[in-house]
């Protein structure tokens, strides 16, 4: 709606609207809503301009920053009030500068007749300036609304201005999937998130799994499966890599098992599961992206679906009597994103009888292929389409939805920091 102009030397952002002084934020974007006010009753349509979040979101380069403004347009109905696109550049060998452009976006909610409005302000920050990021942003947010925080791709080298920013946030969005060290930074949001009990923590790929948390729990739905999940002995997970070279070292950031290792994490306290000290019964070779745990110990009390002869509260069992073996490992799959799951494979068994459950990759990312191997018993396999959970602006919409913390999620996240400790 408005163009850059400005002569200014430095980083130009043609996308980003008209470039102006800081200072002068406010008084500029009053201006560009009268022009869209005359603009409205000239052509009689409605200006929808409800308004319930400022969304930030930080980029550490122009490319992804461009990429999240252009995703936005999916968002409008979530009634944003004011995006601040941030880009950070900390390099100490460049200048301390700060440069902010602003504009107004508009996007249909029904047909053109009505028309969703929000500001976003692109800010750019570099240098030393990168370590006041926090108040940059707290001086150009509406008060009085919440702050939805989406940082982009990897977590800084210094934790610092992440923290800074977390303090000025209601909830922060990230992607562990996107992490170049998914291991290293999701143990670091983990210690995070307990320091700043203030703000609620969503993540991305956590959205991807939740379709195959659903798949997973529907094979249990049926009674006769549901003796199989107290006697579940061996889960295997396999996420995809694009090449060999995945798994060897050099070529480790190709590898993106996080999903994996939330799913594992879930499946473990869903299942009352407890990890004891010996490092025995622990395989981590983040050099090939393999991880394997056995437990034998299980708190019964932690269970979701207990058996008629659950023992008393706070009793620790060990069913089956071998424990559970838990294994993530790499697959090639060179058509497919780095990261997505391709096999989840649970087996269990009841009165000496084994079942087998699989959920596994079908032709494509879309679809997942799900059967079930039960003696005496006969179920045709069945696929379903899973394309919505790797569309990044539908994942970010249902996480913008929540007003809360979630529970689950985080629980998930600290377990993954206990099984990688």
């Amino acid at each position: 709606m408005a163009m850059d102009n400005s002569a200014t030397a430095g980083m130009h952002l043609p996308w980003a609207g008209k470039k102006v002084r800081q200072e002068l934020v406010e008084d500029e974007l009053i201006s560009l809503w009268h022009l869209a006010a005359d603009n409205m009753r000239i052509s009689q349509n409605m200006n929808v301009r409800t308004s319930v979040l400022n969304f930030v979101i930080c980029a550490q380069d122009e490319k992804s920053a461009q990429e999240a403004s252009v995703l936005l347009r999916d968002l409008s109905s979530t009634h944003i009030a004011r995006v601040t696109l941030l880009i950070l550049d900390p390099r100490s060998d460049i200048p301390s500068e700060v440069s902010t452009w602003i504009t107004l976006r508009s996007f249909p909610i029904i047909s053109d007749v009505m028309r969703h409005h929000f500001e976003q302000i692109a800010v750019t920050v570099n240098g030393a300036a990168t370590h006041y990021a926090d108040n940059i942003v707290e001086a150009l947010l509406k008060p009085d609304l919440p702050v939805y925080l989406w940082w982009l791709n990897d977590l800084p080298e210094q934790l610092d201005v992440f923290q800074r920013l977390l303090r000025i946030s209601s909830r922060v969005i990230i992607d562990s999937s996107r992490f170049s060290q998914p291991e290293k930074q999701m143990r670091a949001i983990s210690t995070l998130l307990q320091e700043s009990s203030h703000c609620a923590l969503s993540d991305l790929t956590w959205g991807r799994v939740t379709a195959l948390r659903e798949l997973i729990a529907q094979f249990f739905d049926i009674a006769d499966y549901r003796l199989y999940l107290m006697g579940l002995h061996t889960i295997t997970i396999e996420y995809a890599v694009p090449s060999t070279q995945a798994t060897t070292g050099a070529h480790a950031h190709l590898r993106k098992p996080g999903g994996a290792l939330l799913l594992a994490a879930w499946l473990k306290t869903r299942l009352g599961w407890l990890l004891l000290e010996d490092e025995q019964d622990k395989y981590r070779d983040r050099e090939s992206g393999v991880f394997s745990w056995h437990m034998s110990s299980r708190d019964m009390t932690k269970v979701v679906t207990q058996p008629a002869s659950a023992t008393e509260e706070g009793a620790q069992i060990s069913t089956p009597p071998g424990g559970i073996d838990i294994e993530i490992r790499p697959r090639v799959l060179s058509d497919s994103e780095p990261g997505t799951i391709c096999l989840v494979q649970l087996i269990g068994t009841d009165h000496g009888k084994q079942a087998t459950f699989t959920i596994e990759r079908g032709d494509d990312d879309d679809h997942v292929i799900t059967s079930v191997d039960v003696p005496a018993s006969t179920r045709p396999p069945r696929t379903v389409n899973i394309a919505a959970t790797h569309k990044e602006s539908k994942l970010l919409h249902n996480e913008m939805e929540i007003t809360g913390r979630d529970h689950l999620y985080e629980k998930s996240l600290h377990e993954v920091f206990a099984l990688l400790a």
